[in-house]
């Protein structure tokens, strides 16, 4: 059950996941924005601080990726799983109180149903309306616990993409294999949630290159880091292949039609400014288009090949 202390004992417990310092942290800098805000009365600030914590770091991850965990009911699991719940009650709670400025009566009414109430001891609030403003504790602030999920976001992202490139279906789990020069700890340390919200059966970091399967999907993430993705047998490449035809025989007349609209006699000189930087950058986006569908054909009739052999 909670307790007035949770949050100290938590951060004292060395039972927490990189996810569960993550969050603390986010937390910490969301009270310490809105306080700033609301006290130089910019209160359109304090609340898109609010709600960026809410949706971007507790919603959009954290609860995604302590799924797993919470669900895992196993002795081996006790641990994690009650940094992952005591995380997120912290989360709600001071969460709530957060926002009750701004969404007094939903907050009231969703604070009240918090699990726990009656057992945070003397100082505990009838109402959320008396109960102290959230501040923040600067030494549960962890810039490093950011950065390190920053980048583990970067890739699950890279292997969301590549799996939406190739159209494989959620209920489809994928390999992947990460190559990163820097941080490679801390990649391995993420594994768990890169399979959690990257769709992932199983992934590998920095393995030789002998061991890569020949068929990958390749994402570069940036000039550190790789995601590859091993597509032997989930891509039928004749079907993608007529697909990517039927796109680019579809994309070339609007192409072939700007570009003659361009070169025709006159345009330069009646043409406003105006509408040639429009249809010049129409003109580029459609050359790019046509070019990764061409790179695209290229890539899975290498593939087939690869697969024949």
């Amino acid at each position: 059950k909670p307790t007035s202390t949770l949050l100290d004992d938590l951060m004292a417990s060395g039972k927490m996941a990189i996810r569960d310092k993550f969050i603390i942290s986010r937390l910490m800098n969301a009270c310490d924005s809105v306080n700033s805000y609301l006290t130089e009365y910019k209160f359109g600030d304090a609340q898109q601080a609010s709600y960026s914590f809410w949706i971007d770091d507790l919603c959009d991850v954290y609860l995604e990726l302590i799924k797993p965990v919470v669900y895992d009911t196993s002795e081996e699991n006790a641990d994690a799983r009650w940094a992952a719940q005591a995380s997120l009650w912290i989360s709600l709670e001071t969460g709530l109180r957060l926002l009750h400025p701004m969404i007094p009566f939903v907050s009231e009414e969703l604070w009240q149903r918090l699990p726990g109430r009656g057992t945070l001891g003397e100082g505990e609030t009838e109402s959320i309306m008396i109960a102290s403003y959230p501040q923040c504790n600067e030494s549960y602030k962890n810039s490093e616990i950011e950065a390190s999920m920053e980048t583990t976001m970067k890739i699950i992202r890279a292997c969301r993409s590549l799996r939406a490139s190739y159209q494989i279906t959620n209920k489809v789990l994928t390999k992947f294999y990460i190559k990163v020069n820097d941080g490679e700890d801390v990649v391995k340390a993420q594994c768990d949630d890169i399979k959690t919200l990257g769709k992932a059966s199983a992934v590998e970091v920095n393995v030789d290159e002998d061991s890569l399967p020949k068929e990958v999907g390749i994402d570069v993430v940036d000039d550190q880091t790789t995601v590859l993705m091993d597509i032997k047998g989930l891509v039928d490449y004749g079907v993608e292949i007529k697909k990517l035809e039927k796109n680019l025989k579809k994309t070339m007349p609007a192409l072939q039609n700007l570009e003659k609209k361009m070169k025709a006699a006159g345009y330069e000189e009646k043409a406003s400014a105006d509408l040639k930087a429009q249809n010049a950058e129409k003109l580029t986006g459609l050359q790019k288009k046509v070019a990764d569908i061409n790179e695209a054909i290229e890539n899975f009739k290498k593939l087939a090949e690869l697969e024949k052999n």
